[in-house]
């Protein structure tokens, strides 16, 4: 990671761009609701200028990345776990409380 953390460091543009993708994978994921597509920019849009903090952050050499990463992992994760529970039979549920 070391290596990924100084590439980035030295192309800031780049930097910017990956914490914004991960940062929209965990808005879309986790957060998102069906909007129309204005309000959808808009709040994109939001979420941009709030990457600039992140960023920042991330040249001061904050764990900015690792962060983004780690969450969105645990978000992935709780996803499939969700799926599963919802594509077990509905006795196994009631066997297992």
């Amino acid at each position: 990671m070391e290596a990924v953390d100084a590439w980035l460091k030295g192309h800031p543009l780049a930097a910017y761009l990956v914490i914004f993708v991960l940062t929209g994978i965990i808005y879309k994921v986790a957060f998102a609701r069906k909007l129309p597509v204005l309000k959808s920019l808009i709040v994109y849009a939001v979420l941009a200028v709030g990457c600039v903090l992140f960023w920042l952050m991330f040249l001061l050499r904050f764990p900015i990345m690792e962060i983004l990463l780690v969450t969105n992992a645990m978000i992935i994760i709780a996803r499939i776990r969700m799926a599963m529970i919802r594509r077990s039979p509905s006795s196994s549920r009631t066997e297992n409380k």
